[in-house]
């Protein structure tokens, strides 16, 4: 079999156009979710040259994601590997782009990308100055003298966030409307930095997970596919968010590293509000309510992620708001009618089903099943004792009576869409309302259930 037959028919020949080499070798490997796939390729140029490199490209071709973030990332990694090599920051060298299948051709970069897996703490604190290096060295890049060939115009960030505001706040319509994601995008609205500097390269989800490493250095930034221009302190927020899921080290630590490697001054309030921003992205739940919407990869450890995030959200914006929490009353209760049958069914996925599959995926989304039985139990046990609780709160909130909970939720997401209660009241109760989800799905997030965003002072 050829090489190219094993590739989407055209993209070898695409290949060989844009980067003007021949494609010898493809051995296809997995890509980064459900549209995306990936191969590794051999390449051979007339000179002699010979390389080998990853392509991630868009099996559904363009189209099926962001066409201008990908034109964004494929534009930074041809400077970093070209024109602004000088500017110090490690990326996979660019090769080549074809941007009507999304395919992006860099090469073979050598480390490790476990930072959580580094036990020694001296080298964890070097590796982390190290990358804190290597974003203030992104960060100096004057694009304004020198802007980016196909990144698009040089925009102030608050353009940036004010089109992202209004992203969020279309998408927050129809079925899918979320009081919470109204209440932050109400503040964030009214609370837009009014001293955000000259707008730099922002990689857009910098952090652990997402750069490569050998001892004490780092070899290569990843995943630059939310590059753009904007506020440097956007970076150090989004390194608040993937320190939910990944470790690091303490957050003034990073921060004093960045500033010694010569980047802009750590600005907390800045932070605090990027931080907010793209927490409100990642705290929406279209996928899960929208029926409409596909199915995600694996329903249980999504909306773990997901409920975490929500939570995560419902206090960050209390303390962006200066708003103190009260306890969340947590009603206890006996155990479900179908608890034994919830019990059977999860000892049948740990102890029969998923030590005898040798599919990964497979097994993957058998351990998501298990995560969605405890939460279907904890459903069955707390969801009337929680839904009661919220009743009580929302009538007491609003002066006014109800039939059933879904009556209260009701009334209460329309007090909320038409600004008619006091913000710190549905800011409560919102808080509320997440920490019970959260609270059904203790069991099923296991050693997430406690995540929190790291202190950052």
């Amino acid at each position: 079999m050829a090489p190219a037959d094993l590739l989407p028919e055209g993209l070898a020949a695409a290949v060989e156009q844009a980067s003007g080499a021949r494609v010898t070798a493809v051995r296809p490997r997995g890509g980064g979710g459900a549209s995306r796939d990936g191969a590794e390729l051999d390449l051979a140029w007339p000179d002699g040259r010979t390389a080998r490199a990853y392509m991630n490209y868009d099996v559904h071709k363009a189209g099926a994601g962001d066409d201008a973030a990908f034109l964004r990332e494929a534009a930074v990694l041809r400077a970093l590997s070209g024109s602004l090599a000088g500017a110090g920051v490690r990326v996979a060298p660019y090769f080549a782009s074809v941007a009507d299948q999304r395919a992006l051709v860099c090469g073979m970069v050598s480390g490790n990308d476990r930072f959580g897996g580094i036990a020694d703490a001296g080298q964890r604190s070097a590796l982390a100055r190290d990358f804190m290096g290597q974003l203030a060295a992104l960060h100096r890049i004057d694009v304004v003298e020198t802007p980016v060939a196909g990144m698009g115009p040089v925009e102030p960030a608050e353009a940036f966030v004010k089109r992202r505001l209004a992203a969020l706040r279309a998408a927050n319509s129809g079925k899918v409307w979320d009081p919470l994601i109204h209440l932050s995008l109400n503040w964030l609205e009214a609370n837009i930095p009014a001293d955000m500097p000259a707008p730099v390269i922002v990689h857009g989800d910098a952090g652990p997970g997402n750069f490569l490493f050998e001892g004490e250095r780092v070899t290569a930034l990843l995943d630059w596919e939310l590059v753009h221009y904007g506020d440097p302190m956007a970076d150090l927020a989004m390194l608040c968010l993937r320190m939910l899921f990944q470790g690091f080290v303490p957050l003034p630590e990073a921060f004093a590293a960045y500033e010694a490697a010569g980047g802009h001054k750590v600005d907390l309030a800045r932070v605090r509000y990027w931080r907010l921003l793209f927490q409100t992205g990642f705290a929406r739940r279209s996928r899960y309510d929208d029926s409409d919407a596909p199915p995600p990869p694996n329903l249980g450890m999504n909306l773990v992620y997901s409920t975490i995030h929500r939570r995560v959200l419902s206090q960050a914006l209390a303390e962006a708001a200066g708003i103190d929490l009260p306890p969340v009353a947590l009603p206890e209760a006996p155990i479900g009618a179908h608890d034994r049958s919830f019990a059977i069914a999860l000892a049948d996925v740990r102890d029969s089903i998923v030590p005898r599959i040798s599919d990964q995926q497979a097994a993957v989304k058998a351990k998501g099943m298990a995560r969605l039985i405890k939460w279907w139990r904890a459903i069955e046990r707390f969801e009337p004792g929680f839904h009661a609780a919220e009743k009580r709160e929302i009538e007491a909130a609003l002066g006014l009576d109800f039939g059933s909970h879904a009556a209260a939720w009701s009334a209460f997401r329309d007090e909320v869409a038409g600004d008619r209660i006091a913000t710190e009241r549905a800011i409560i109760l919102c808080n509320a309302h997440e920490t019970r989800d959260a609270a059904l799905l203790a069991d099923a997030m296991g050693g997430l259930a406690g995540t929190k965003f790291a202190p950052l002072e």
